[in-house]
């Protein structure tokens, strides 16, 4: 699972890789392992897929990704998932980009970015479980403690609005704007188009990127994956088959709805179980997948060793 690469006019932020990383994770998996995306299907559908066999996958509809990682894909003849949000091809200006692009450009460190995001809560109770932050951490290791903090202040305890307002005024004291933020910051839907063609393969991530999924309603969720589902379609000629649960956020009404629109296969963004029964894929639509900071720490260490 990748997400953020740094290289030529994108800046290196937390957990960006470069072409040179890819490669050489490419090359630490085994580029023979690495199936492409139709061969994955069929395998999928044919209930022949190996505990070896593996895919690339790519979030979020970044340029990065484009300028950054095709290159290295069409070098070693590999073709992969891309899984996309549709709302920025339509003008929305996602915050969850955009103020990860802010806290990178603007402050020294990420915890001075923390620093200034929990001053302006004030007196407002941002207290939060200690035991969820231990289990989060446990099944995303890369997150710090502050990370996580972050992000269940924001999900639970502020709510999209509020958290939106905060780190809006945060923007306009430092003299920009999420315009300004995002320009190049995601693709364009000729990369879409050119993605498709080349054959890779295109999948569902939501329309808006909601942080919680689950927090809507079964009609919201609905709205999400449809518009998405519509947007895909019209852009690449046929209907989606598959999709990422954006943050690792869904539930039994979401893979019903899922399993209505004629999805094959979907992808967590974890590798523990996600049930009590200790299977890592318990269905089509829960695969589990391992994010790159995770195989780049594992890189390093031996490396190290070395």
């Amino acid at each position: 699972m990748f997400h953020h690469f740094h290289g030529g006019d994108h800046l290196s932020s937390e957990g960006s890789i470069s072409s040179m990383d890819l490669e050489r994770i490419i090359d630490y998996v085994g580029p023979e392992r690495i199936l492409g995306p139709a061969e994955w299907l069929r395998r999928l559908q044919e209930n022949r897929l190996r505990d070896t066999d593996l895919c690339l996958s790519f979030d979020d509809s970044l340029k990065s990704q484009v300028d950054i990682a095709v290159p290295v894909l069409e070098k070693r003849g590999i073709q992969a998932f891309w899984f996309i949000y549709s709302g920025v091809f339509e003008g929305r200006l996602e915050r969850l980009e955009i103020y990860r692009i802010f806290r990178n450009q603007h402050f020294d460190t990420i915890d001075a970015f923390y620093d200034v995001f929990f001053e302006r809560l004030g007196t407002l109770d941002y207290s939060v479980d200690e035991n969820e932050i231990t289990k989060i951490r446990e099944n995303f290791p890369f997150y710090s403690e502050n990370d996580v903090r972050y992000r269940l202040v924001r999900d639970r305890v502020l709510g999209r609005k509020a958290y939106e307002r905060i780190v809006d005024a945060m923007i306009d004291d430092v003299g920009t704007s999420p315009e300004e933020l995002a320009q190049g910051l995601w693709m364009t839907t000729e990369d879409v188009s050119r993605l498709r063609a080349q054959g890779h393969e295109i999948g569902l991530h939501t329309h808006t990127h909601p942080t919680r999924l689950t927090a809507l309603q079964p009609a919201g969720q609905e709205r999400e994956y449809r518009r998405n589902f519509e947007f895909i379609s019209e852009i690449c000629g046929r209907p989606p088959k598959t999709v990422a649960h954006p943050t690792n956020s869904y539930g039994p009404e979401t893979l019903t709805l899922l399993y209505r629109l004629g999805i094959e296969c979907g992808f967590r963004a974890a590798m523990v179980p996600p049930g009590g029964d200790g299977r890592i894929n318990p269905t089509p639509l829960e695969i589990a997948r391992e994010d790159h900071s995770n195989i780049m720490r594992a890189i390093t260490a031996i490396e190290t060793k070395r």
